[in-house]
């Protein structure tokens, strides 16, 4: 697959436990040229590392990306857990049982080396998608970061990106990057109607069949984590509002003594949606 990219694509590496919306996003990141990935690195999460680099390599590779550098970084958070436990939108392989052929190797290089020689070249932007523990190193190394974590609701359970490795998350905050959050409350807005899951599962391409199928099987048809990349591509789909963020018990969410940081707020769910599957069906 040969993607013709804008000459102002923005370059990003992907910090991901590749679920179902990992695996989306990952899609979306080598169809958009809006997009440069130039990495992608890999924690525990919705699956143990081992697993979710697996499913990172199977994706990038099914679409002709193996030239993406994939690092495998923590299997287990700054306490010491392990993966999430107990059962998953995601089943117990990551891709609620979608099967995709084993890509190539992961690189040899950790996290920090992959964003370290990506930054090399110019301006990067960290993507998280994911438990924040590999970011709580690599976030200062980057130009500016977008993470899927925090609330704005506030209720239970706590958002499981920020709640899994809460002591990463903080220092994350700490790093003084220029931070964005798509939060919980907007994750949950964005679904693909069953009539454009139809149509990519039908499509002769590679990128969209494969959406097609992992949509098919995904909780809603959410686009989740694939979300904020459209907030990258597309930011005048996103409402974004300034607001203090901090660590209240697991919750990442407002509190008068948080930082300021970028809130997405809002969106409107349908062209966001629509923003995925055309992108999909034209790579």
């Amino acid at each position: 697959m040969t993607v013709r990219r804008d000459l102002r694509a923005r370059r990003v590496v992907l910090d991901v436990d590749t679920g179902i919306d990992d695996a989306l996003a990952l899609l979306y990141a080598t169809a958009s040229p809006a997009l440069d990935l130039c990495g992608v690195t890999v924690v525990a999460g919705n699956v143990p590392v081992e697993v979710a680099t697996r499913n990172s390599t199977a994706v990038l590779s099914h679409v002709g990306a193996d030239h993406v550098p994939v690092a495998i970084g923590a299997g287990r958070t700054l306490s010491g857990s392990g993966p999430r436990e107990g059962p998953t939108d995601h089943g117990a392989d990551g891709l609620g049982g979608v099967r995709v052929r084993r890509g190539a190797a992961p690189s040899e290089h950790g996290p920090r080396s992959l964003l370290r020689s990506v930054a090399s070249d110019g301006p990067v932007t960290l993507v998280g998608l994911a438990p924040l523990t590999n970011l709580a190193v690599l976030a200062p190394m980057a130009d500016d970061v977008v993470l899927v974590a925090g609330e704005l609701g506030g209720g239970e359970p706590a958002e499981p990106n920020a709640a899994h490795d809460p002591g990463a998350t903080a220092r994350v905050l700490a790093a003084g990057r220029p931070l964005t959050l798509h939060v919980a409350d907007v994750f949950e807005r964005v679904s693909v109607r069953p009539d454009d899951v139809a149509r990519l599962r039908s499509s002769g391409r590679a990128a969209a069949q494969l959406a097609g199928e992992l949509l098919a099987v995904r909780r809603g048809h959410l686009v989740g984590d694939a979300g904020a990349l459209v907030l990258i591509t597309h930011p005048t789909l996103f409402r974004v509002e300034r607001r203090r963020m901090g660590m209240v018990g697991e919750h990442l969410t407002e509190t008068p003594d948080g930082r300021w940081v970028d809130v997405v707020v809002d969106v409107d769910r349908e062209r966001a949606a629509r923003t995925v599957v055309d992108a999909l069906l034209t790579a």
